[in-house]
């Protein structure tokens, strides 16, 4: 899942800010580790991406006119029956597999038979096939500045959801409360170069085209279409997204999804949300890789 990746990030660069042992099973997120340079640089950068989104592309209003997916009256269906599939086969993977080695290959099978499921879904029930449903392979050079410009954009929101979920930790749990550090966290850095190789491709690649195709492209066009609202399918999107996802990452989690979302509506491409994606994990697998050296 996303947040498995999003976890390796936020606890290495502050593993980076504490200076703790990145070996450590846990370690407390300190009161000032979001006044480092690094976060204020983004944060500021981010800032000034939301003041120009606000004032000059119409902030909130900019999806009045976002583009409309038309399809099948059906197809609103699939998003359950996507997940149900999804779901028992990782309950699957899980019973039967013992290993890394197995389970990672099993997973990333598993979602690219998904993949295209859901590609052979969505070529037959959108107008203009994958055209209409966003993806379209002319616009995806194009996306790229676009995807990181809409991601450094996301990145205030994502650490004050970090900042919320620290916050209420440590006053319901006291201030020991600390976020937990991955336990798989050594296959990146300990695993053969096999096994290495192919964490990277299914977290950096696999991972991001699967869940924006089912989150942004399945459920969020069903939940838009029955609800008549863009904003809605975003939110309750994210809503979901973000709950299948542990308790402490909500907030933050919640917050990218929604920037993932809007991605998603206001360029009617499906390629901009991906490569944000896409983006988000490699930054988190090279940041993990650059503090284990």
């Amino acid at each position: 899942m996303n947040s498995y990746w999003y976890r390796h990030f936020m606890q290495r660069l502050f593993n980076i800010i504490a200076q703790t042992d990145s070996n450590t099973a846990k370690m407390a997120v300190p009161p000032d580790a979001f006044l480092d340079p690094a976060s204020i640089i983004l944060c500021t950068a981010g800032l000034c991406v939301g003041i120009i989104w606000l004032f000059w592309f119409g902030g909130f209003g900019a999806l009045r006119k976002a583009p409309v997916r038309r399809h099948r009256q059906r197809f609103v269906f699939w998003p359950l029956v996507i997940l149900v599939f999804w779901i028992g086969g990782m309950l699957i993977v899980q019973t039967v597999t013992t290993t890394d080695i197995i389970s990672y290959p099993a997973n990333a099978i598993l979602e690219i038979g998904l993949i295209a499921g859901m590609l052979i879904i969505a070529r037959k029930s959108f107008a203009r096939g994958l055209k209409g449903f966003g993806l379209n392979g002319k616009y995806l050079i194009s996306n790229m500045p676009w995807a990181a410009i809409n991601l450094l954009g996301t990145f205030p929101l994502i650490l004050s959801g970090l900042w919320v979920s620290l916050t209420l930790g440590r006053l319901f749990k006291g201030a020991g409360f600390s976020l937990e550090v991955h336990q798989t966290l050594d296959i990146l850095t300990d695993a053969g170069v096999g096994l290495r190789i192919l964490v990277i491709i299914f977290a950096a690649v696999i991972v991001p085209v699967f869940e924006e195709l089912l989150f942004r492209g399945f459920f969020q066009t069903s939940l838009r279409s029955l609800s008549g609202s863009p904003w809605v399918g975003i939110i309750l999107t994210s809503v979901f997204f973000a709950i299948l996802h542990p308790p402490t990452h909500i907030p933050a989690l919640f917050f990218l999804s929604c920037g993932l979302g809007y991605a998603y509506e206001r360029s009617g491409s499906l390629f901009r949300p991906i490569l944000m994606h896409i983006f988000f994990n490699g930054l988190s697998i090279g940041m993990t890789l650059l503090a284990a050296q």
